[in-house]
């Protein structure tokens, strides 16, 4: 090889040196960054945290006041009160539970999830599930969950999971519809879908669903998904929203099968 050969060849392994220098530098930088997106996703909780736990000291003491002052209404004027004022009773109390469940909704959200994993089936949480939720007789439930196959989970934490995704499909269904719940093994992990035939969501919807804050009722502070993702992620899961305008929603549960 001459000597112009040998010039090229170093040329080029400089050039090559030189990029290789620079990827190593870029993801030096992405690591760096990516480790302050983390620290500042940690400090956001935290003082989410902090707030929530001042707010609903500030909150509850009242709330509870509100509530004891209600009890003594009801039971000092027991059958003294008109209809009236029995339901304004009851809006006042239903308005406290309200209250109560946004205050538990922001500490529940800012804590650190700790799970307490017990064998459990997948028919198992859902029947315990559906036993506290009153389905409307405009529903159809279809229930298709196994006892197989057997994976630990926190039964109660799923529960909870389970419970405002069914809710978030009720509500999707004010006309009345079909809800099927189903389960299958893929690879090694156990996947639940929940499929409705409610109003469905546009993809802007869907692309936030789960994000703290982000809710499209009336009513809420848009937590409940966003914790469900978290105790999801949490047992080493994931969920996914397929959706579409007028044609349903799904809901997918992914989780190990074994922790």
């Amino acid at each position: 090889m001459n000597m112009k050969g040998n010039d090229e060849v170093s040329t080029v392994a400089a050039e090559i040196n030189n990029m290789l220098e620079s990827i190593e530098r870029m993801q030096q930088e992405l690591n760096e960054s990516a480790k302050q997106l983390e620290q500042a996703k940690l400090e956001r909780l935290a003082i989410v945290g902090q707030t929530a736990t001042m707010v609903g000291h500030d909150l509850r003491n009242p709330l509870m006041n509100i509530t004891g002052a209600t009890y003594l209404l009801r039971q000092g004027l027991k059958g003294k009160l008109d209809k009236k004022s029995i339901e304004a009773l009851e809006i006042i109390e239903k308005s406290v539970r309200y209250a109560d469940k946004i205050v538990s909704d922001l500490l529940d959200y800012s804590k650190v999830i700790l799970l307490e994993l017990e064998e459990t089936t997948p028919k198992l949480i859902l029947q315990e599930t559906l036993s506290g939720i009153e389905i409307p007789k405009n529903v159809q439930l279809i229930n298709l969950t196994q006892d197989e196959p057997k994976i630990k989970a926190d039964l109660e934490k799923m529960k909870r999971v389970f419970t405002n995704i069914i809710k978030n499909a009720i509500d999707a269904m004010p006309n009345g519809g079909k809800l099927t719940i189903n389960c299958q093994v893929k690879n090694q992990n156990l996947e639940f879908e929940f499929s409705d035939t409610g109003l469905g969501m546009s993809t802007d919807i869907v692309e936030n669903a789960g994000k703290p804050f982000f809710t499209t009722k009336s009513k809420g502070i848009g937590l409940g998904l966003a914790i469900s993702k978290r105790i999801v992620e949490a047992h080493g899961g994931k969920i996914t929203i397929q959706s579409e305008e007028g044609k349903g929603t799904i809901v997918r549960i992914m989780l190990p099968i074994k922790q």
